[in-house]
């Protein structure tokens, strides 16, 4: 009976499996396709040498962002890996409200499983991370939570690439201690879902998945039409604020013009349609279409440090309006951000801003997001590594002519490796939520939380694919 009333997500059809499994087509097609392509490869262990490379894309991508990397080493190709592990878990709040706050303990068990495969014309990529929690008290958060992404680019001739990518994440609560979330190496394209702020709830699904097509004109050009698709789902957290579900198409075309060896230039034009429902604030139902037109340059300034900066208009107008208080100012909204990257032997540095309209996190509906954020990865020693990792985030409803609500951010991490016997990594890492909110939500929406984990994770062989 205590457990029924404190879940925040009891009784939401995101929790049930078959729910979950109609959304998400896309994910289960690429799964497919990479087992087709993993079969052949397994089997003959031999023809050309790994030489697939993708070309240089505009500044805000199309695609998966790419994690930061050290310089030097690369990544393993055309194997087959699957690792498993146990972590013990402190949360000092569970349901994520200071209103109702309650730490608890619990433990986790985890697995990943890696595919990489690179030829002349193939370049693939697959990580699953299931884990399972246990909470010593709060029974109803042991549940099954999935992290995934994929990608695959086909180099169907000399001058002509074709990409798919898919990402899911369904979770029953929020576990940065647990994931380790990777560093990107810049801004997410500006049709991801905004990740930055939280929603409040403990049950979440978001998907994005789509395709891009980039034609290769010289060694100085290239052109790059790209589609994608993407939806988030949130359980209730309470009878008294409901959560805004979306679903939205885009579509971008990006132009790229290489100035000097170390210098490009793009051009990007992109189209978003999201449709919101379920929410209270801006009525239950609103759909939003946002054009948006961005001027990019990015530089190489040395062989360790690479920059780029974007910028250019937006305009939001909104469809189908099922309340007073979804009518927008109807004007061109300023949008654009940078980024600097060091990726050196012992060091990578990543620091990146953006300000953009975007999907306001199952909070809002549309809203302007406004952060900053930074990751450093650097070796420790022979045995050691850490990640720190921080920012601040604003989504706020300036854009409606009645809209006055606005939801602040601040969010920080340490993790903490070193590798131990026979393929076994122990970890201990600790991460921090601050967030406020005020204006159209109530104050009792704020919520201060942090997490502490210590596990082992153990890497098991990892199966060769042939070259």
């Amino acid at each position: 009976m205590l457990n029924n009333r404190l879940d925040p997500g009891h009784g939401s059809e995101v929790g049930k499996c078959p729910r979950l499994c109609r959304l998400k087509p896309t994910w289960t097609l690429l799964c497919s396709l990479t087992l087709v392509a993993s079969f052949p490869v397994s089997l003959a262990g031999q023809g050309v040498a790994p030489t697939m490379a993708t070309p240089q894309t505009a500044v805000l991508g199309v695609g998966m962002q790419a994690p930061l990397q050290f310089a030097g080493p690369q990544g393993p190709a055309n194997e087959t890996s699957l690792g498993v592990g146990t972590s013990f878990l402190y949360d000092d709040n569970v349901f994520a409200t200071n209103a109702l706050r309650a730490g608890d303990e619990a433990v986790s068990f985890n697995s990943h499983l890696a595919f990489t495969r690179l030829t002349e014309h193939l370049e693939a990529k697959l990580d699953y991370l299931p884990f399972f929690v246990l909470y010593r008290t709060y029974d109803q958060y042991d549940r099954l939570n999935h992290f995934g992404s994929l990608n695959f680019d086909f180099r169907l001739s000399s001058r002509v690439i074709l990409g798919l990518f898919d990402g899911i994440n369904y979770q029953n609560g929020l576990y940065s201690s647990l994931t380790t979330p990777p560093i990107l190496s810049g801004p997410p394209s500006p049709t991801a879902l905004d990740q930055a702020i939280v929603p409040y709830t403990t049950r979440s699904l978001s998907n994005m998945s789509g395709v891009s097509l980039t034609f290769m004109k010289s060694q100085r050009t290239s052109l790059t039409l790209s589609g994608g698709y993407n939806q988030s789902r949130y359980g209730q957290k309470s009878a008294n604020l409901s959560l805004y579900n979306s679903t939205g198409l885009s579509g971008s075309a990006s132009y790229q013009y290489r100035v000097t060896e170390h210098t490009s230039l793009g051009l990007l034009l992109v189209h978003q349609d999201v449709t919101y429902q379920g929410g209270e604030v801006f009525g239950d139902r609103l759909r939003s279409q946002t054009e948006g037109s961005f001027l990019s340059l990015g530089s190489v300034l040395s062989p360790s440090i690479s920059v780029s900066v974007y910028g250019g208009p937006e305009y939001v107008h909104n469809l189908g309006l099922t309340s007073p208080g979804a009518a927008i100012h109807e004007h061109f909204h300023p949008a654009g951000g940078g980024s600097i990257t060091k990726q050196v032997r012992n060091t990578a540095l990543s620091l990146y801003f953006l300000r953009s309209v975007s999907s306001g996190g199952g909070i809002y509906a549309s809203a302007i997001s406004t952060g900053a954020h930074f990751g450093v990865r650097q070796r420790l020693g022979k045995r050691w590594e850490g990640n720190l990792q921080g920012g601040v985030s604003r989504a706020d409803t300036s854009l409606f002519q009645l809209g006055n609500g606005r939801t602040d951010a601040l969010t920080g991490g340490v993790d903490i490796n070193r590798p131990l016997l026979h393929g076994s990594v122990f970890h201990i890492s600790y991460y921090t939520w601050h967030q406020l909110s005020g204006g159209t939500l109530p104050i009792s929406a704020n919520f201060d939380r942090n997490q502490i984990a210590v596990g082992i994770d153990y890497q098991l062989k990892a199966l060769p694919l042939g070259r």
